[in-house]
């Protein structure tokens, strides 16, 4: 008499009621089952793994495990959630709420929530006959830029990582900016001040610097006065040619703003 093989992965297209699988199970040698496929189950546990204990997800976590944005949509969309970025310094986290401008939602809030039934349904019915959100999108292949040093009028010089005080340099010799940096830098002798010409370029001549001073990834825009129009429109572009929307739309707003 063949054995009745049960399975308590829930995570698993082939779980049935009563912990019954409705597949032939293959187990190799190591034990594990080759017969498993993942079900909705599994994309929303990942999203409750990666909340953990907090009321937000770090972007590092969805880069290194992708899938995580699957599950993210499906949480969403039977959840009834709204979803936000938050940005500081090179870090961004993923936050979901009741609304875009509610407070950020952790693991126990979400739950507590009513579940669209009939979304999960349709999700479920989608994923067994395999398919993903977003599966008829085709990727764009990621973009990268230099980093680099942007006037007030817009004029980007690209600067390498390591190399932004000597990329300084040449814009002051390039622009004729040496006599009135040299008085600049006479006037700060003894006040302990930094007087170095990047330090010039952003306090005197209003530029900015894209950056990422840790080395590990991303990009930073520090700047000491204002954006001009044209610093931003440049921004804007600069990100939204990377996919960056999230980026590019705060110098949007800020530009719509002033």
């Amino acid at each position: 008499m063949a054995r009745k093989v049960k399975c308590k992965n829930t995570e698993c297209k082939h779980h049935c009621k009563n912990d019954y699988c409705d597949t032939t199970v293959n187990i190799n040698s190591g034990g594990r089952c080759e017969s498993f496929e993942k079900n909705i189950v599994y994309y929303i546990h990942l999203v409750w793994e990666a909340l953990a204990n907090k009321n937000f997800i770090d972007m590092i976590e969805i880069i290194r495990n992708p899938e995580i944005k699957i599950g993210l949509f499906y949480v969403m969309d039977c959840f009834n959630l709204g979803f936000s970025e938050m940005e500081w310094g090179t870090c961004r986290m993923v936050m979901l709420k009741d609304r875009e401008d509610g407070k950020p939602l952790n693991y126990e809030e979400i739950i507590s929530r009513e579940i669209d039934t009939e979304k999960l349904r349709k999700h479920m019915e989608n994923l067994d006959n395999g398919i993903l959100p977003g599966s008829d999108i085709k990727p764009k292949e990621a973009v990268t830029k230099e980093f680099g040093w942007l006037s007030p009028t817009g004029e980007f010089t690209e600067s390498p990582f390591g190399e932004h005080e000597e990329s300084a340099e040449e814009i002051c010799e390039k622009k004729g900016f040496e006599t009135e940096y040299r008085a600049w830098r006479k006037e700060k002798l003894g006040t302990g001040e930094m007087r170095l010409y990047r330090d010039f370029l952003t306090e005197v001549k209003g530029y900015c610097l894209i950056h990422n001073p840790s080395g590990t990834g991303g990009y930073i825009v520090t700047n000491i006065k204002e954006l001009t129009k044209k610093q931003r429109e440049f921004l804007y572009d600069y990100f939204m040619d990377m996919g960056d929307r999230f980026k590019a739309e705060q110098f949007w707003r800020e530009w719509s703003a002033a």
